[in-house]
């Protein structure tokens, strides 16, 4: 199966999860509002219940001039005449139970004219024992409304959907494993594709200065070259050098091997930064001088004295040569520039090379990462090399930056502390 395939079904596999996750969410909302509906439904009838048991009781003459809404958890009876208390609480807890309104309320009597409260209890349905005088104050005049409110509606309307409630958090987590275990899996997918990159690339890398080693080794031995100086010691070198090639490559992944085992142990002393740029400079400018390019030192610090091991600083500004070198598509001119900044010296690598897509960028540090090139073994390396640089810099506690614009060039720009001299 195809990566194109794998990703469309992992797009597919996403956009069902946020559809299971949108419908759940929707039905959740619709159950909440219909037992909302139902409830405001209940209260009213039950109310309504009350005001009827109250006119319909002779003695009293109760005249209702009607029943209002005017929060969600919070209703008005008005009336023009006087209401027993006692028997508005009796009819309150009894229709509440008739309408399987099984909610706390509280109910409070209060002046028309001026809303100063008179009389009112709060009542737990589930405890008819339980009630609480909220107030008393002198008799109101003959108009009047009755409030009553819902306090604890809200947690009504949960406690009557917790089997829901507690299902749909059980879907969520479900969908948040399935989702863990999708990364996961891509991860892993992702490691092996870079693993088995950088077996093939190593295979590549190592098949190259072997064969050049084995063709030399078997010209060596024919008559002919032992009677030839110059051949032999031409050949000689061909080997020599492959042999060194070969050590580097091997010494590189040792150094990644060491990193991740957190096993390197810097051997520190006072390193004279732009003494150290000058001589891998001068080392790699014919190398640079074959490819009709040059390297251009601005060496503007005035503090230059690191601490660190030279062998791994030394690393670290040939892979970052090295790199401006490899992605440079045409003559390339590298600037080197050190200049003091924030208690060190930074240094900053400027080559006029291919540049690094910024979708690339976030990774370039990541291990047996390399950028895409459409051809697997077009530049070559293992893709190790700024793996290395940006451990052996946070292990000398310095810092690295990239600033990158495709087809125009790239920067990497490190920092280290100074010592006073």
């Amino acid at each position: 199966m195809g990566r194109a395939a794998i990703r469309n079904i992992i797009l597919l596999a996403f956009i069902s999860l946020a559809g299971i996750i949108a419908t759940q969410i929707f039905w959740v909302k619709k159950a909440i509002d219909l037992k909302e509906q139902q409830f405001n439904h209940r209260a009213y009838v039950a109310l309504k219940s009350v005001a009827d048991r109250l006119i319909q009781d002779s003695k009293f003459k109760v005249q209702l001039d009607g029943i209002n809404k005017k929060a969600s958890n919070y209703y008005t009876l008005d009336f023009s005449s006087p209401v027993n208390v006692t028997m508005l609480e009796n009819y309150l807890i009894i229709e509440s139970k008739n309408q399987n309104l099984n909610a706390d309320f509280e109910y409070g009597i209060f002046e028309c004219t001026t809303d100063s409260f008179y009389y009112g209890r709060y009542v737990s349905i589930k405890n008819t024992g339980k009630v609480e005088r909220l107030h008393v104050k002198a008799k109101p005049s003959e108009n009047y409304y009755v409030g009553v409110l819902f306090p604890k509606k809200r947690t009504y309307l949960q406690d009557d959907l917790k089997l829901l409630i507690f299902f749909s958090i059980v879907l969520l987590v479900v969908i948040g494993f399935f989702t863990y275990t999708i990364l996961v899996i891509l991860k892993q997918k992702k490691l092996s594709e870079i693993k088995t990159d950088f077996v093939n690339n190593m295979t590549h890398e190592f098949k190259t200065p072997i064969s050049t080693i084995a063709l030399s080794s078997d010209v060596l031995m024919r008559d002919d070259i032992i009677k030839n100086p110059e051949r032999l010691k031409h050949y000689a070198t061909i080997i020599s050098e492959e042999n060194k090639r070969l050590k580097s490559q091997v010494e590189s992944v040792l150094q990644v091997s060491q990193i991740d085992s957190h096993k390197i142990a810097l051997n520190v002393t006072d390193i004279d930064m732009h003494a150290l740029i000058e001589n891998i400079a001068k080392n790699m400018e014919p190398r640079v001088s074959e490819l009709h390019g040059k390297i251009i030192l601005q060496l503007n610090a005035k503090k230059v004295i690191v601490s660190g091991d030279e062998v791994h600083l030394t690393n670290i500004l040939y892979n970052l040569l090295d790199n401006a070198i490899k992605y440079c598509d045409k003559i390339p001119e590298i600037q080197i520039i050190t200049l003091n900044k924030h208690k060190g010296i930074e240094i900053s690598v400027k080559d006029n090379g291919k540049g690094i897509e910024t979708s690339s960028q976030n990774m370039i540090f990541e291990k047996f990462f390399r950028v895409p090139s459409g051809n697997l073994h077009d530049v070559k390396g293992f893709g190790l090399g700024l793996f290395y640089v940006k451990n052996m810099i946070k292990l000398h506690r310095g810092k690295i930056a990239l600033h990158s614009i495709p087809k125009v060039g790239t920067t990497f720009t490190i920092w280290f502390h100074t010592k006073e001299k």
